[in-house]
């Protein structure tokens, strides 16, 4: 509350600057704060769905189109090894940062739209494996995934990797 002290000298009035006690409008400021937390909605946490390889497989090994398929291997120090078509030691891996993985997918899925139409309609359509090492970063599993869903990879698949793949992403 305001309260003005007035004193009387010999009939002259003083008029004294008025004190204002703040205390009622800090009450109000938490009063305010506190509403405000209480009636905010938090963002709830969202799911990804990850596409496992499929069952319907021939001898044992899910089957692909072979000349639409990229796989993706993260490894240590955000980079990724990755290589075209099915996996050969005598094929080079190429390496790359993760962050520039979209504009190569989103390459790779043009130059996959324009193969030659005596192939199917799944073989125009890209395939990604996702084989993550033991030493890459779980940050590095969910940018690459987030990076599928914003290109629209149609099919990708979460596979284990092979010991072969292992030892050259090892030497890299």
């Amino acid at each position: 509350m305001a309260e003005i002290l007035v004193e009387q000298k010999g009939g002259r009035r003083k008029v004294q600057a008025p004190r204002i006690d703040f205390t009622p409008m800090v009450d109000l400021g938490f009063i305010l704060i506190t509403f405000f937390i209480y009636t905010t909605t938090i963002a709830r946490p969202g799911s990804l769905e990850i596409n496992m390889p499929s069952r319907e497989t021939i001898g044992g090994i899910t089957v692909y189109a072979d000349t639409s398929t990229i796989t993706l291997i993260p490894a240590g120090n955000h980079k990724v090894a990755w290589y075209m078509g099915a996996f050969s030691q005598l094929k080079p891996m190429n390496y790359q940062p993760v962050a520039e993985t979209k504009d190569m997918l989103t390459a790779m899925k043009k130059q996959v739209a324009g193969l030659p139409l005596s192939l199917s309609l799944q073989a125009h359509k890209l395939h990604v494996i996702l084989k993550p090492n033991d030493n890459c970063k779980y940050e590095d599993v969910v940018q690459l995934l987030d990076d599928m869903n914003l290109v629209e990879v149609p099919y990708y698949a979460l596979v284990d990797i092979s010991a072969e793949e292992k030892g050259m992403v090892d030497n890299f």
